[in-house]
Parts: C-alpha cells; structure tokens; sequence
C-alpha cells in the first residue's frame, strides 16, 4: 500500500475511534474543515507540522499515522511463544490419539 493511501487511512481510522467529527479535528488542529476533508479525500498534503498537530489533536504519535498494521513484525520473544504453544499442543494431541 502506497504511504499516501495509508496515512488517509490511518487518519480516518484514528479519528473515528476517537470519536471526533472532521470539524472537531480541524477545530482542534487550528485549521479549516475543508483542509480536513481534503486530507481525507488524498487531495491534501498536509506538512510535516501539521502531520504532528493531527497526531497531537488524535493523542498519539506521529508515526501511528504511517504503520501498516497489516505489515507488523512479529518480535522473536512473540515468535518463540507461539513455537512453544504449538508444540504443546501438538504434543497434548498426540497424547490423546495413541
């Protein structure tokens, strides 16, 4: 997914889990409804600025606006435990079935 795409995205879904209307955000930001909605809608490029007030006025940090959740690294602590779990459970199958 291209950055653009995931940054409107992002933005939408933050704000809506949050409750806020477009014109909340805008008020919040300092900032004009319609540069909201042309945000939004991919018309609008916001600054880098700007980017830290959305993420400021949504009370999180700048990168959440960029993470592709569907991408997220497993870490290698959570790798090993889902290794672990696995082989019990094979092992407590195993069990049941000899």
């Amino acid at each position: 997914m291209d950055l653009d795409r995931l940054f409107v995205l992002n933005l939408k879904k933050w704000r809506k889990n949050m409750g806020l209307s477009q014109k909340t955000l805008a008020q919040r930001c300092n900032a004009a409804h319609s540069y909201i909605r042309q945000i939004e809608s991919g018309r609008g490029h916001p600054s880098f600025i700007f980017i830290g007030k959305l993420a400021d006025a949504l009370n999180i940090e700048p990168y959440q606006l960029f993470y592709d959740e569907t991408k997220k690294p497993e870490n290698k602590y959570i790798k090993s435990l889902k290794t672990e779990f696995l082989k019990k459970v094979e092992y407590e199958f195993d069990k049941l079935f000899r």
